[in-house]
């Protein structure tokens, strides 16, 4: 288990298979500019319930009970980036690599850095972070349910995304 404090980043070569990172792209880069973002969309669920991924979440956090963050206002100690495209550079100051290859997971103290993927072109990154699970905070419970619920497209998960989602108990 690593201290959440105290390191600055780390990234999980190939953590995402091409496959999903490739397909996610496609699909952000063809919705209208006037369209909201579904968090709840089947292709980003896949991403947060791929082993690799929530693997290296689990170990910074040092908890196999993870909720995938789903709006910006829930906590996340550790915040991630996911790859899109060939060859990017990473928008962290200090990193040891200059450059992140399709499908690497950066993970990062928000503490030590602050991103603004913004300022980086072409859908090149895909926010992720997952937290520990709360589920004896029951208004925070009962708010990632009814977005849930209220979804409008049809996704399916896993056992371990209903655990990501906070439907089912870790």
């Amino acid at each position: 288990m690593r201290e959440t404090g105290r390191w600055e980043q780390t990234i999980f070569q190939r953590a995402v298979t091409h496959f999903y990172a490739l397909r996610y792209s496609l699909w952000i880069q063809e919705l209208p500019h006037d369209q909201p973002y579904d968090i709840h969309h089947q292709y980003l669920w896949d991403i947060r319930m791929h082993e690799p991924v929530y693997q290296a979440f689990s170990e910074i956090l040092g908890t196999t009970a993870l909720w995938a963050q789903l709006i910006p206002e829930e906590p996340a100690p550790v915040k991630g980036i996911i790859c899109l495209q060939h060859s990017v550079p990473i928008p962290l100051e200090q990193c040891r690599l200059n450059y992140a290859q399709i499908g690497d997971l950066v993970l990062y103290n928000p503490e030590v850095h602050s991103l603004d993927l913004d300022s980086v072109p072409d859908h090149s990154w895909l926010p992720i972070a997952f937290f520990p699970a709360q589920p004896d905070q029951p208004c925070l419970l009962k708010e990632r349910l009814r977005s849930w619920e209220a979804r409008t497209s049809h996704t399916f998960l896993s056992a371990r995304g209903h655990k990501l989602l906070g439907s089912e108990r870790w």
